[in-house]
């Protein structure tokens, strides 16, 4: 007995906590491995429960455990997420960030997409300085050491010791953050330093985001982190301590004291890998994707493992206490139904939640003498008039179990099944990646409501011990090491494999170096996609995982309690012994003790609200922001890119007192007295690239050097497109200018190409005789010639290839006669009126009538028409040429067997209806609108399409200007390629000019 080697797990919930023991050579045995297993309530102090907990199990004697056989104990735990979530001030530090981003974001400066309570406790100092890369991986700028070391001292004096230092590409080269942390370490030893690339991918915001918190909360990680080590030492253990992290595997104690936003979503993890390892000698489930459902008192989460038995990721982006984030978290989506919900019939209609008794299911469920009917009282009600009260398992016997013996009638029963079947079958076809069938494993304490069958499943399994399966996946994590990458190869297919290679080597080595053992290691995913609009550009991901060299692993606890005595040493500017003596193990406690107030923001009424119009001028506010930023994703027609960042800098010029100003083209002209010009202003790139490389001032330089070159000043500024992204970027060049933005785009959408707008219309692909480019670094230039538009395209992306790939693009300035020739107008009206009804849906919690309110925000039913409300059931993507190239197919969620395949280039092109024989019928094309909109009233650009989407497909008539004859050839389907050439346009319905916000509300 004395040479197993046993390992405890614990999951640490806000309400339970649960402990196994098990025995990892008996994971077959019908035990499953478990000796032992515990629920106990969680407890203030972290530590006492678990000690508590662990001391319950190994002083029974009918367990037969000694204390020398625990090799490790793994701890998954909410506390981390809780501090951010509860803006615990005595738990969270104030953060200095660092940037290192040369010319690039200086308009924009960190926490400006934080929550303002969040903010007010974590915002310490921020600078930028000259430093990071591009996405060939040469610096933007030098890394400016004087400036550092002159930063490092303000910091100093401000007592923070807590820093995020962020740069640009620094998942590309990592140089310039590595420098810099030696240099700050120089200068503040006592300080925690947190490099970005170290905590996440690309996405410049979002990975500052994650930094920023993991910084905050190192300090207090430490604490958690030492009341674990000390659990242990109290009891006797001497094993190695791991904590569970978000992707399902674990973390060394040293790798958690450096980010411990890692744990952030482990709960979910831990079911999820709980639920693989129960059911690992199931044919229908090794090695294949299943569903796991973890039910418990309210609510159930739902997410899938893949094939490897790890849980399938987010692709999108994740968001903690109201933070964004592009930090890996499982995807996981919950339905409203768990032990306690609350079983309703009134009117002939049966419901079960979303509403709860929670922990007062012990007093308010007729079980417990009672008079709400929950979900346990059916479900126990069932068994026992079918099987008898005896054959109840143990863990279903609470209560009273005789309250609910005959109390449900056989048709109340049946009506009940269908429910909560069709809630379950619903949220699991949701989370499917493929329309076959598929197997359920249910856990958590809640599992027995549900059903034993469901359609869309191949198989209900609800294994042994599913009540502490978290506790099992925390007990039998493993080591991973994800090493993601963008790289330039000339030749993909030729060099693509040597590339994954080398980044699964590197993978390997830093796995061993955490603490996997060499021969167990496995290669689990290996991602390779091409950058859309980046010649030759691709993204890499490669994850490794293995199995815990617990010698190993025990020696990196040992050093961490060594790192965190010395930082305490450092920190309180004492001399402690690297090696503690056991009187060192001084417990702290760790309690809840959020003590600053949230700053609650007044809720606002949507549908009184209206907009500030002072002298024919629209003053924009936040909520205008809100509102045509969620528009002008929606006119992008699945390209153009999120407008969410530049939505945050524009919202904060508001809040600092900025005036964001929108008139009409009749307005400026009376204004400008009919001898105004305006100049249309737009970005050129990569939605990845910008994402990344945040803008500097390239926008005005290129405006300055068209001025330069016509020899005049502009009296305005307007979008090229208002879709996507760039819907927002004339709004701050004309507000950085001191101009108003006119209310007006080329296109009235978004297109792939420059050349698919109206000037290209009017003049037969001659309207852009000369154009300006800035990269915003030092590069600008004036193309003053080209053969014809399309060239001049080209132009543009070769020299824009060669300079970040990302650049501003000004065209010349217009007339106001020619503006009213070949310009979309009043297109920031539409995206206002379209976010407008977005934003009064979510509000009245009426998703069903999205459709319905877009519709009618541009114009009526002859205007617009949702095609079809169903899900995403296939989607194929390309790269080719540096654009997205693909087709998405939807099917109808209504009953019928509708389904649509649409082709697109970025955006989409054309609507096909599929028949039965597979033979097909165009519904619409462009130059009409097309777009998919999720039951959130979001925006899905193509880059994020992927099985099991709910989304509405919405139609928008276009401008009569793109319906002419030349209209067609430009921005109709054959401009797309020869398998459109067939196609003849036409139109979904007629185009209603958008009433300019400015006269509505004047």
């Amino acid at each position: 007995m004395t040479n197993r080697k046993l390992l405890i797990g614990v999951d640490v919930g806000g309400t339970n906590s649960d402990l196994v023991v098990l025995d990892p050579t008996r994971l077959g045995h019908p035990d499953r491995g478990v000796l032992a297993w515990h629920k106990s309530v969680t407890t203030p102090d972290v530590s006492v429960g678990i000690q508590a907990a662990i001391k319950t199990i190994l002083e029974n004697p009918n367990n037969h455990i000694e204390k020398s056989e625990i090799v490790s104990v793994t701890i998954g735990t909410t506390h981390f997420i809780n501090a951010v979530i509860e803006r615990d001030s005595s738990r969270l530090e104030k953060v200095a960030v660092i940037r290192l981003s040369g010319p690039y974001g200086r308009h924009m400066p960190p926490f400006g997409d934080f929550p303002e309570d969040l903010a007010e406790i974590i915002n310490g100092y921020y600078c930028t300085l000259d430093g990071g890369c591009r996405v060939d991986g040469k610096d933007i700028k030098p890394l400016d050491e004087d400036g550092l070391r002159k930063e490092c001292a303000n910091i100093k004096t401000l007592g923070i010791t807590a820093v995020a230092v962020v740069a640009t590409f620094a998942n590309i080269n990592n140089d310039h953050e590595l420098r810099a942390t030696k240099i700050i370490k120089e200068a503040l030893p006592n300080v925690d330093v947190v490099m970005s690339h170290t905590i996440s991918g690309l996405g410049f915001i979002e990975r500052e985001n994650a930094s920023i918190l993991n910084a905050s909360i190192k300090k207090f990680g430490r604490k958690i982190i030492k009341s674990f080590i000390h659990a242990t030492k109290e009891i006797g253990l001497n094993c190695t301590v791991l904590l569970s992290q978000n992707d399902g595997t674990v973390l060394s104690t040293k790798d958690a004291l450096e980010t411990p936003i890692r744990t952030f979503s482990s709960g979910a993890t831990n079911s999820m890998r709980g639920a693989a390892i129960l059911c690992s000698d199931d044919p229908d489930v090794k090695n294949k994707s299943v569903i796991v459902c973890d039910i418990g008192g309210t609510t159930s989460d739902v997410g899938q493992l893949l094939p490897s038995g790890f849980p399938r990721q987010s692709s999108t982006f994740s968001y903690v206490g109201g933070v964004k984030m592009n930090f890996s978290m499982p995807h996981v989506e919950s339905v409203g139904l768990g032990g306690g919900s609350i079983v309703r019939d009134q009117d002939g209609k049966l419901t079960a939640g979303p509403d709860s008794t929670g922990a007062d299911i012990i007093k308010e469920a007729i079980l417990f003498g009672g008079d709400i009917v929950t979900t346990s009282d059916v479900n126990i009600g069932k068994r026992v008039d079918e099987f008898g009260v005896e054959s109840l398992d143990p863990a279903l016997k609470m209560g009273t179990v005789t309250n609910v013996k005959g109390r449900f009638t056989d048709e109340f029963k049946i009506r009940y099944d269908k429910v909560i079947a069709t809630k379950f079958e619903r949220i699991i076809d949701r989370m499917k990646t493929s329309p076959d069938p598929i197997p359920v494993i249910f856990v958590g304490g809640g599992s027995f409501i549900a059903p034993d069958t469901l359609e869309g499943t191949s198989k209900v399994i609800k294994p042994p011990f599913y009540q502490v399966a978290n506790a099992i996946g925390a007990a039998l994590g493993k080591v991973s090491c994800t090493i993601t990458e963008m790289k330039s190869l000339a030749d993909f297919e030729n060099e693509k494999t040597a590339y994954i290679e080398k980044l699964i080597h590197r993978a390997t080595e830093d796995a061993i170096n955490k603490g996997a053992m060499a021969s167990s290691i496995n290669v689990v995913s290996i991602i390779s996609d091409a950058v859309p609009y980046v010649d030759k550009v691709y993204k890499f991901e490669v994850k490794v995982v293995g199995d815990v060299d617990y010698e190993s692993a025990l020696s990196a606890t040992q050093k961490s309690v060594e790192q965190v005595v010395d930082d305490v040493s450092s920190s309180e500017g004492e001399e402690v012994e690297l090696v503690p003596k056991e009187d060192e193990y001084v417990l702290e406690e760790i309690f809840k003790s959020a003590k600053v107030s949230r700053v609650e923001k007044e809720i606002t009424n949507y549908a009184h609200y209206k907009p500030t119009i002072i002298n024919g001028e629209w003053l924009l506010s936040e909520i205008d922001i809100d509102f045509i930023s969620t528009g002008a994703y929606i006119l992008g027609c699945g390209g153009g890119g999120d407008p969410g960042p530049e939505s945050i800098e524009l919202k904060r010029i508001i809040k600092q007192g900025g005036k964001l100003r929108i008139v009409t083209l009749d307005e400026f002209e009376r204004k400008t007295e009919g001898k105004g010009t305006a100049i249309n202003v737009g970005y050129c790139g990569s939605p990845v690239i910008s994402s990344e490389r945040l803008h500097g001032s390239e926008m005005i330089e290129a405006v300055s050097l068209i001025e330069r070159w016509e020899g005049k000043k502009t009296d305005g500024i307007f979008m090229f497109e208002i879709g996507g992204g760039n819907g927002l970027s004339g709004i701050w060049t004309a507000f950085k200018m001191g101009l108003p933005c006119v209310d007006l785009d080329l296109m009235g959408r978004a297109y792939p190409t420059q050349w698919q707008s109206l000037p290209s219309v009017v003049h037969d692909l001659h309207g852009y005789p000369y154009v300006s480019l800035s990269d915003g670094n030092g590069m600008s230039m004036l193309i003053t010639s080209s053969e014809d538009d399309v060239q001049m395209e080209d132009v543009i992306r070769d020299a824009m290839y060669n300079h970040g790939v990302q650049c501003a693009v000004v065209e010349p300035s217009m007339t106001c006669d020619e503006m009213r020739n070949e310009t979309i107008f009043n297109p920031i009206s539409n995206s206002w009126r379209i976010g407008r009804a977005v934003h009064l849906t979510r509000a009245a919690s009426d998703i069903d009538s999205l459709p319905t309110r877009i519709i009618e925000a541009v114009g009526g039913s002859s205007a617009a028409k949702c095609l079809l409300k169903g899900k995403i059931i296939g989607v194929e993507k390309m790269i080719k040429r540096g654009y997205g190239y693909g087709v998405v197919v939807l099917q109808s969620t209504e009953g019928d067997e509708t389904k649509i395949r649409i082709p697109f280039k970025n955006e989409n092109i054309v609507c096909y209806k599929v028949n039965e024989d597979g033979s097909e019928v165009p519904l619409c094309c462009v130059p009409d609108l097309i777009t998919l909109v999720d039951n959130n009233g979001n925006a899905i650009g193509t880059q994020d399409y992927q099985y099991g989407l709910l989304v509405y497909l919405m139609v928008f008539a276009p401008s009569d200007k793109w319906t002419t004859a030349k209209g067609i050839e430009i921005g109709g389907p054959r401009a797309f390629g020869e398998l459109f050439y067939d196609l003849e346009y036409k139109s979904i319905g007629k185009y209603i000019e958008p009433v300019p916000i400015a006269e509505e509300y004047s």
